[in-house]
């Protein structure tokens, strides 16, 4: 049986980043933007990473915790700021 390896800050990251730059009207809506809004906050935050059930389980619980969620929104915040001030196109 192969267990898979799974970052799970990912989802939350995308489900935030999305929300937050729907809502940012001065923020380009381009799939590049997105990306590098995505890309710098999963490089800023400590991955939340599990490999077996239990783990998975863990992790799932953790993420949905209200510290995560204010990490991952103040993260994607910032990103958001620093894509808009030097966006790569």
């Amino acid at each position: 049986m192969r267990m898979e390896v799974k970052n799970y800050l990912e989802d939350i990251v995308l489900r935030i980043a999305d929300t937050l730059v729907k809502k940012d009207e001065d923020f380009c809506k381009c799939e590049h933007c997105r990306a590098d809004v995505i890309t710098y906050s999963l490089n800023h935050l400590k991955p939340k990473y599990a490999s077996n059930i239990k783990g998975h389980a863990l992790t799932a619980v953790d993420i949905e915790s209200e510290q995560i969620q204010a990490e991952v929104t103040v993260q994607v915040l910032k990103a958001i700021e620093q894509v808009k001030k030097h966006p790569h196109h």
